[in-house]
């Protein structure tokens, strides 16, 4: 009696171990089944959604050898899918705001053109920050159509500054006007530019010039689009406040018509114009500037509340 029931325990306890070990195999089974089954719906729904729209890659001008043919190479109809990210900047309270804006204020207030230089050298450094500074200037479409040639070399500096007298000497006798010189007669202004060579750098910016295909004018001709010229003011003014802050000094000095020579002088592409130039250095101790004034608050801000 004893022997035919622990039969029957046995057969029992068989057969539940069959059945637990059928249904942990159906469950892996199962499991199995639902993540092919994932993966097939995954794929099918990843082939009926549109692609991410990506803003393309903005065009960059690169340098060209003398002689290439300008092209298109820029399409200002890309920026507008410019991808955003967060923006984070250090909050000020009211006060200290109001103290680093007196403060900028009172170094403007000093900023001055200045023709005589001091001797002392103005590292690489300084001079790479002051530009970086500059680089960070906003731009039409971003495009940055900038370049700033820094020359150091005493004998591309004269050269220069043998072009700039030259055309200096040429304007006011032939192609400026009376009005002109008597404008300039008050500031003493002469075609002999020799802070050009004394002072330790002179930078040279250059305006890049695109052609775009869809500014087409009624002639059916390719017309240069004039933002440019906006954003190179912008980035010269962020270029002489660094500066300033910096304690370097600088006089913006005008090419006039020699912005060609001189871009052939420093091998710069034919999509590069000369935009003017910034002779660099510390200030010579007996320095001395014209006593100009300037418009007080009240002429240049109107407030519309």
């Amino acid at each position: 009696m004893l022997a035919e029931s622990n039969w029957r325990w046995d057969v029992v306890h068989a057969c539940t171990n069959v059945l637990c070990l059928t249904l942990v195999v159906a469950f892996v089974v199962a499991q199995i089944l639902s993540l092919f089954g994932k993966a097939k719906i995954r794929k099918r729904s990843m082939a009926t959604i549109q692609p991410e729209q990506k803003c393309a890659p903005q065009p960059e001008m690169t340098d060209r050898q003398i002689g290439d043919v300008i092209e298109s190479v820029v399409n200002y109809r890309e920026v507008f899918g410019v991808k955003k990210v967060p923006y984070h900047r250090l909050r000020l309270h009211d006060d200290e705001a109001l103290l680093r804006s007196q403060l900028f204020y009172e170094n403007m207030k000093m900023r001055r053109c200045v023709q005589e230089f001091s001797p002392r050298p103005v590292p690489s450094k300084l001079i790479q920050n002051i530009i970086k500074s500059a680089g960070m200037a906003p731009s039409a479409g971003n495009l940055q159509p900038w370049m700033f040639c820094v020359v150091s070399s005493s004998e591309l500096k004269a050269a220069i500054r043998n072009i700039v007298e030259e055309e200096e000497r040429s304007t006011y006798s032939k192609k400026m006007g009376a009005d002109w010189v008597l404008d300039v007669a008050e500031l003493k202004v002469i075609w002999s530019r020799p802070y050009l060579t004394e002072a330790p750098h002179l930078i040279v910016v250059m305006k890049q010039v695109e052609f775009a295909a869809h500014l087409i004018n009624d002639s059916n001709e390719l017309t240069s689009t004039h933002y440019n010229q906006i954003s190179l003011g912008i980035t010269v003014g962020i270029l002489i406040a660094a500066l300033q802050d910096a304690g370097l000094a600088t006089s913006i000095t005008y090419p006039l018509y020699g912005g060609e020579k001189i871009r052939k002088h420093l091998k710069r592409p034919p999509n590069e114009e000369v935009f003017l130039l910034l002779p660099v250095g510390f200030p010579a101790k007996n320095a001395t500037v014209p006593d100009l004034k300037r418009k007080s608050l009240e002429e240049i801000i109107r407030c519309y509340a």
